[in-house]
């Protein structure tokens, strides 16, 4: 089994907003124009998640942002381009970076004001502002994380209606502020 893939889930770690900053810096340089954004759990307070940190840069054209150049750089920082998980979506690329069998950081490349893009944003910053949203969030990730400890596909595929669930909400939210 690759560790890589296991799905574990830890209590929210203080330290998360500082390895996004470090990320952040290094991303900087190969992007030094882009808008880079904390999402995902790891940037929700209180919020358990899998130890990864989750990266948005947002680009004009993902296709143009990515070229190979750019791709070497980030080879350099020690991220690996995965062109299959958002094969469907042009306006989205993923990296991700595994220390030894650990997946440190995931960094998602997405055209700026898609509406993926902004969901992300809306995602984050509703469940950062919901206790009741979040704590609902949470127990659904705990209990997919046991159910499905070894099988990160099916925990992806079961956790999407949650969050789907969870975004119709958001977008009500987002309404009434």
């Amino acid at each position: 089994m690759n560790r890589a893939q296991d799905i574990a889930l830890v209590a929210y770690d203080v330290s998360w907003p500082d390895r996004f900053l470090k990320t952040k810096d290094q991303l900087r340089e190969v992007f030094p124009t882009e808008s880079i954004d904390h999402i995902g759990s790891t940037s929700v307070p209180g919020l358990s998640s899998k130890d990864t940190i989750d990266v948005l840069v947002g680009v004009p054209d993902v296709g143009q942002a990515l070229t190979s150049t750019i791709l070497d750089r980030l080879t350099v920082l020690g991220f690996e381009y995965v062109p299959a998980s958002f094969d469907d979506d042009d306006d989205h690329a993923f990296l991700h970076r595994i220390i030894g069998e650990h997946r440190s950081d995931h960094v998602h490349v997405m055209q700026l004001g898609s509406d993926a893009l902004q969901g992300r944003l809306l995602f984050r910053d509703y469940l950062r502002a919901t206790p009741t949203a979040r704590a609902k969030y949470e127990w659904a990730k705990k209990d997919l994380a046991v159910r499905f400890a070894e099988h990160r596909d099916d925990y992806v595929k079961r956790k999407q209606p949650i969050v789907e669930a969870l975004m119709e909400q958001a977008r009500a939210w987002e309404g009434s502020h």
